[in-house]
């Protein structure tokens, strides 16, 4: 089961798995805001007129890196991709992907000294760090504790890390393909490539062991990321640069703003954001319009959506991540679970501590084992009001482990 934040009050609960058979069910309660879902888009102006070959999203900040530039091959924006600011890099070198995962920044380079390069103040600032091999790295992400990157060429085509991007193991890729991109969601990495034959796409479910995957269309597939239940790639070329997966596995084409070689694609805050090397616009954006206009952010409100939940999908170990803009910033939290079905069992504390700055849990809680039978899952904050705030969830357990219903309507959240 997954529960995600909310951008301006906490309105979005999500419930995922990967596993067997395909269950679609969204069910929406009062004050429910639309998401984007990456079929529409809208030009941004970046920093500066250069060759921008990575995006991404991370703690209320988006970051971009360039391939070219004189002194700045960095950009960074903090109002959710409406505006952009220039920060240097740790060399002039080709800087092809940056990602964010638990409180750090990792960016990847296809030459230079140490081609790895990683900050820890939210993109302001960057430190140089040595690559397992000197390959034509061409892109990184962030998943479940690891690191990710792979390559274009070279021997292993396929680098790890478990120490925040610090240090890095050599791994073997699928097949000897020019792979460009990475990208983590749901328990599963996908990587995509600009070269083979039908099979552009490649997954892990641990970043060591990768399979071959079919992708929709022969492009050069530069990039593609996970958000909100759905895997979307961008490619600079072809006729539908687009294409979108709700498994990762089976892929349909999207048609782009302008005919582009666009070169990353990311999702962060219920926005998909683009970035190209060249056209007359060189950003992106997907964002729906009702978003911000259909939910008081002074109350807090709860969406609740099961897309593509695997009946009989294991729960144990299952990630949450919780968070609300209406939480007041770095106030206590505790998040727990308790059977409905047995209300004599005692009450499991899965988390507690302080929400970041923007009301978020700071890194990822996983859901213990639990028995079959009903359960609700609670959180406990601060609202931004001081007052104190509950949401709750409920969730059904099944013989075999998995999740088999997830409540029609959630409960009402309430302040105290």
């Amino acid at each position: 089961m997954l529960l995600r934040p909310n951008v301006s009050v906490f309105r979005r609960i999500v419930a995922a798995m990967a596993l067997s058979v395909l269950v679609g069910v969204t069910v929406t309660a009062q004050h429910t805001p639309a998401w984007a879902d990456g079929t529409s888009w809208s030009p941004v102006d970046a920093a500066a007129q250069q060759q921008w070959r990575s995006v991404a999203y991370g703690n209320g900040v988006w970051v971009a890196v360039s391939t070219n530039g004189i002194t700045n091959r960095v950009m960074r924006s903090p109002d959710n991709g409406a505006t952009w600011t220039a920060v240097a890099a740790t060399e002039d070198v080709n800087w092809r992907s940056v990602a964010y995962g638990n409180g750090v920044w990792v960016a990847v380079s296809s030459d230079g000294t140490d081609q790895v390069m990683r900050s820890i103040d939210d993109g302001v600032s960057w430190d140089p760090m040595s690559e397992a091999e000197p390959n034509t790295w061409q892109s990184v992400a962030y998943g479940n504790g690891v690191w990710v990157a792979v390559s274009n060429a070279g021997g292993n085509q396929v680098m790890r890390s478990t120490n925040g991007g610090v240090s890095w193991d050599p791994i073997e890729a699928a097949a000897a393909r020019s792979w460009i991109s990475v990208a983590y969601g749901n328990g599963v990495w996908v990587a995509v490539s600009e070269s083979g034959i039908g099979n552009r796409v490649m997954t892990s479910t641990d970043g060591i062991t990768w399979t071959l995957r079919v992708s929709p269309a022969d492009n050069d597939w530069q990039s593609v990321a996970y958000g909100n239940g759905v895997w979307v790639a961008i490619s600079s070329d072809g006729t539908d640069q687009v294409m979108r997966s709700t498994d990762g596995l089976s892929w349909s084409a999207v048609l782009a703003t302008e005919g582009n070689n666009w070169e990353s694609v990311a999702y962060g805050n219920g926005v998909w954001v683009a970035v190209s090397a060249n056209g007359t616009t060189r950003v992106m954006r997907s964002v729906d319009p009702t978003a911000s206009a259909s939910a008081d952010p002074g109350v807090p409100g709860i969406f609740l959506a099961v897309n593509d939940v695997l009946v009989g999908s294991q729960v144990t170990g299952a990630p949450i991540y919780c968070g609300a803009d209406s939480i007041q910033p770095n106030s206590i939290y505790t998040l727990s679970i308790q059977s409905v079905t047995n209300s004599a069992l005692t009450r499991i504390i899965l988390d507690s501590g302080s929400v970041n700055s923007r009301g978020h849990l700071a890194e990822t809680v996983l859901l213990p084992k639990v028995n079959p039978g009903s359960y609700k899952i609670v959180m406990t904050g601060i609202h931004a009001s001081g007052n104190l705030l509950v949401l709750t969830n409920f969730i059904t357990i099944g013989a075999n482990g998995g999740i088999v219903s997830v409540s029609p309507e959630s409960q009402q959240p309430f302040l105290k």
